[in-house]
């Protein structure tokens, strides 16, 4: 029943995604080489950082009480992906199928992290972009207010629309939508505000943290990502690897 509702919730993300997609050609910078040794008590290597697997964790600033949790079968794990400013730690499933993998493409300023492999399904061929990433600076409800404003061709439509926490369950206890006035009173699904508003459908909303703006667009099935867990890291003049 998972693998099923995976595969729905995918092709809703296929058919919902955002207009103005990055280039196929936009890729993230060239992976440097993995780390050559082992850790001896946490596993391997992550193949970015060459932070340990079993202590990586500790580097993540996530609300853990706030994580979803794994489903039956499956466990969660950090997982890491180039970006243009660093490394994205974050944590995704380890299923029997598969695990969950994201990939940047795009740039500086509008990227997306595509979902390459999916802890249910395994490799996915076209992958759908599961995060839109932008630029937010300063105030975290405002930056989201004018990111999707901007995507509204209607002025006076915009005008209406503001960032509001979100509700959704298993959500980030940080996490926005976009939506018009009144609009947290109704009942229903809903989607309103754009391509970056609010959209039931696809189980969208935003986090802004690091001077990013998340815009999560993971559909009905269970997360295959802890959207509370993103931490950008960058390597420090020591040499050692630390958040943003």
């Amino acid at each position: 029943m998972t693998k099923w509702r995976a595969t729905i919730a995918l092709a809703a993300l296929a058919a919902g995604a955002c207009h103005g997609a990055p280039r196929e050609g936009a890729e993230a910078p060239a992976r440097p080489a993995a780390a050559a040794h082992s850790c001896a008590d946490d596993g391997d290597r992550l193949p970015l950082t060459g932070l340990c697997t079993g202590r990586a964790v500790n580097y993540l600033a996530m609300d853990a009480s706030a994580s979803p949790p794994a489903p039956d079968g499956c466990s969660w794990q950090v997982m890491e992906t180039q970006m243009p400013d660093g490394v994205l730690l974050y944590r995704g499933l380890k299923c029997e199928a598969g695990e969950t993998k994201l990939e940047f493409a795009g740039g500086a300023g509008r990227g997306e992290l595509r979902l390459v492999s999916s802890a249910y399904l395994g490799k996915i061929d076209e992958p759908p972009a599961y995060v839109l990433v932008y630029p937010v600076e300063g105030d975290a409800r405002q930056g989201v207010t004018a990111r999707a404003r901007q995507a509204i061709a209607d002025p006076a439509e915009a005008a209406r629309c503001s960032a509001r926490p979100a509700r959704g369950q298993g959500w980030p206890r940080d996490a926005l939508v976009v939506d018009g006035a009144g609009g947290a009173t109704q009942t229903g699904p809903r989607s309103a505000c754009g391509d970056l508003g609010v959209n039931d459908e696809l189980a969208a909303f935003w986090r802004v943290s690091q001077g990013h703006g998340w815009y999560f667009q993971m559909g009905q099935a269970d997360m295959e990502i802890d959207p509370g867990s993103f931490t950008l890291m960058t390597k420090q003049p020591d040499g050692s690897w630390g958040a943003m």
